[in-house]
């Protein structure tokens, strides 16, 4: 086994790790309100990180007031998500140091694991912004305001505001850190063929003289 190959691997699952537990800080998406009394740098922000929401949240909560919109101050994927990477992070190092033959199945499980838990948080999190823009109160609504759900990535107009969303960094990271595992676990596939070429080469060695001794009994 080449011990280059195998610190190449342990590096990436290591780099990987660091990633994911960076991204436990960063926001995971962020969406951005524009309206004529909120222009450029008074633009409504909102981000939602692994474990919370961040930004114009006290400006937003009075305006959606008027359009019978209820924000709610917490999510479910706030209780398990952060968990989520954070075991990815650690199990990441963990798998690349288990032996060669089920080394890379266990990283692309990591893997398919992590990104499942991202998929389902996202698809949560698209039912959500569907239940915001239309479960509203109707005693507060805004004549002229019609139902909506506000963009999970890209831009819409919804009344008088145009809204555009999109991942944040910590999303990307979580990304580039999938991809460094994934790599691992290709460095790994890479490791196990090489350490089999040698036991070919010995099985042809140690047959070549019953070969040499079965053509010369033919020619005789």
């Amino acid at each position: 086994m080449p011990r280059s190959r195998r610190i190449a691997s342990f590096s990436l699952v290591v780099a990987a790790a660091a990633l994911l537990l960076v991204s436990l800080k960063l926001p995971l998406w962020q969406m951005r309100m524009e309206a004529p009394q909120y222009r450029d740098a008074e633009a409504l922000k909102i981000a939602v990180h692994p474990n919370a929401f961040r930004g114009d949240l006290g400006e937003l909560t009075v305006l959606d007031r008027y359009i019978g919109v209820h924000i709610p101050p917490s999510l479910p994927q706030f209780k398990w998500l952060p968990a989520t990477l954070f075991a990815g992070a650690v199990l990441g190092p963990i798998a690349v140091l288990l032996p060669l033959v089920i080394r890379r199945r266990a990283l692309i499980v990591v893997v398919i694991l992590l990104a499942t838990a991202l998929a389902v948080a996202a698809v949560q999190a698209m039912f959500q912004m569907h239940d915001i823009g239309h479960n509203r109160d109707q005693h507060t609504i805004l004549v002229g305001v019609k139902d909506f759900t506000p963009p999970f990535l890209g831009t819409t107009r919804i009344a008088q505001f145009e809204v555009g969303s999109r991942f944040g960094l910590g999303a990307w990271l979580i990304g580039a850190a999938l991809a460094l595992q994934l790599g691992a676990a290709g460095l790994s596939r890479q490791r196990k063929l090489t350490a089999e070429t040698p036991r070919r080469s010995e099985k042809l060695v140690s047959a070549s003289p019953r070969l040499g001794a079965s053509a010369v009994n033919t020619l005789t």
